[in-house]
């Protein structure tokens, strides 16, 4: 498995200045060690999949990794203890 090193904006100062990051290890497979973060992309199909592929050129995930799409008639459901973020960019209209 790859490692992947990451920066970080150091906290709780909220500084702009990034600071390297001790080698962060990501895995595609479960085990009881490891703690699942799910990553959601909302837009077109168009649009999600460029991001996709984007995300794919920073070496975070493949492209096989990612499910189908997911059907748009269920709410996203939380476990207890999950807290969620979400970030809003812009692609240009195709």
């Amino acid at each position: 498995m790859k490692t992947q090193a990451f920066v970080t904006i150091s906290e709780p100062s909220f500084s702009t200045e990034a600071v390297p990051e001790a080698q962060l290890q990501l895995y595609s497979t479960a085990k009881p060690d490891r703690e699942p973060v799910k990553i959601l992309v909302i837009g077109s199909q168009s649009a999600v999949n460029t991001i996709i592929h984007l995300i794919h050129q920073h070496r975070f995930a493949e492209v096989f990794e990612w499910t189908q799409f997911l059907p748009t008639d269920r709410p996203i459901q939380l476990q207890p203890g999950e807290s969620m973020k979400a970030l809003v960019k812009y692609l240009p209209a195709s």
